[in-house]
């Protein structure tokens, strides 16, 4: 069932008895700007590890621990344009506990989200601070990872200079410096009276008393209006390429096309389709064709951002066949463009997606986030099962035939 709890504020509740966890979901969400993806993070890690009652992340663990080991996460997320703060508990179903333990979680909660360790409207300094640097240290860890790292300078490739989308959703290191005990507070206001909020509650327990329960919040109303979720940028006249040299024993060759963003839910699943055919499973072009059979590469594979209109390619190669996998990666997209795939592909591939689909289903955090990304771009409870299987061959080659070749990234080990 679906309440507004006020504008801008919104409950569903999915009774379940299927799980021994109940499942809480609350998601901020507002359009990502250059500068509030880092400070947004970093209020999400401050919110995790201490609150006024409970000032270090060991007294929170503890508290939590005496609620049979309740768990309590927030973190962040992008959805297209769309900058997420979440939070997510999960506890045991009151009858296994035999005791009001959703009140006791929803009083946590409250402590999480509504008092923080803060007075005089800054965050407690010395905790700042030490969130301050554990983020800095993360941020820059992903970039150690070479794949990821030739990922993202992709990605700043394609992306143009103005756009906001050249900020990854955990922010940049270099923003950290920046932000103070005083200004994140102010990022945290701000989320707390303009955000979009949406709460989802999946459990055991009466719905009137999860109702009741989450009107209590202290979220006034807000603004209400469609968010700009999708994000489509002209194309370029020219692929923009772009060579880095280190020394690396595995070059990584990435790729960029651009599709138009997925408006509706069916274009949403045959872009899935489409994406495991060419390259996002064991039966899918890029795998058989380079990596099987021509042996050109240790992996390559493909993904799909359908909000963002983008399909991404990555190969793990040889740099002196860099050239040689680039056209080979297009000639597999060439044989999806021209319906030059078996009917025996496209079934093995939207069964592995319905498989993958149920699967999900016995797992309350898929669940939770299948709604929520439903009732963030508006689009309506449906079967996926369904959806995917509906995919036909004709869906597939038009999807195909709308991308575009935009940007090319190689990471050579050869200068």
């Amino acid at each position: 069932m679906h309440y507004r709890l006020a504008d801008g504020v919104n409950l569903e509740v999915i009774s379940s008895k299927k799980f021994k966890l109940n499942q809480i979901l609350i998601n901020f969400a507002t359009p990502q700007t250059v500068s509030n993806a880092t400070s947004r993070h970093l209020l999400a890690n401050l919110l995790e590890t201490s609150t006024r009652n409970y000032p270090t992340q060991t007294a929170l663990a503890d508290q939590l621990a005496k609620l049979y080991g309740a768990d309590i996460g927030v973190g962040v997320s992008r959805l297209g344009q769309l900058h997420c703060v979440r939070l997510k508990a999960s506890f045991v179903n009151d009858h296994f506990a035999q005791t009001d333990l959703f009140s006791q979680m929803v009083t946590m909660v409250k402590e999480v989200l509504f008092n923080p360790l803060a007075t005089n409207g800054q965050f407690d300094a010395a905790t700042f601070n030490r969130q301050a640097t554990n983020l800095k240290t993360t941020i820059k860890g992903y970039y150690d990872e070479k794949q990821f790292w030739a990922a993202r300078q992709l990605l700043d490739l394609y992306y143009r200079k103005d756009a906001v989308m050249q900020v990854p959703s955990f922010g940049r290191a270099r923003d950290i410096d920046r932000l103070t005990p005083a200004s994140v507070y102010q990022t945290y206001q701000a989320m707390l009276a303009n955000d979009r909020v949406d709460i989802l509650f999946l459990g055991d327990v009466d719905e009137q008393v999860v109702r009741s329960a989450f009107a209590d919040f202290p979220l006034a109303g807000r603004m209400t209006g469609p968010l700009p979720i999708r994000y489509q940028q002209p194309l370029y006249r020219q692929v923009q390429r772009q060579v880095n040299y280190q020394a690396v024993s595995q070059a990584k060759l990435n790729l960029a096309y651009q599709l138009p963003v997925c408006e509706q839910k069916e274009q949403y699943y045959t872009g899935l389709v489409f994406n495991d055919l060419f390259g996002g499973s064991p039966y899918s072009q890029l795998y058989l064709n380079i990596r099987e059979r021509a042996s050109l590469a240790y992996y390559a594979s493909s993904r799909l951002l359908p909000f963002n209109g983008l399909v991404t390619v990555q190969a793990g190669i040889n740099s002196a066949v860099a050239t040689r996998v680039e056209k080979m990666v297009d000639e597999q997209l060439t044989l999806l463009q021209t319906g030059r795939f078996t009917a025996d592909q496209l079934t093995e591939v939207k069964r592995g997606l319905i498989n993958q689909y149920r699967s999900g289903n016995d797992l309350a955090g898929n669940i939770l986030g299948r709604r929520l990304t439903n009732r963030l771009l508006g689009f309506p409870d449906q079967d996926g099962v369904a959806l995917i299987d509906a995919v036909t061959k004709e869906q597939v080659v038009q999807v195909a035939r709308s991308l575009t070749k935009q940007a090319v990234f190689l990471l050579s080990g050869e200068n």
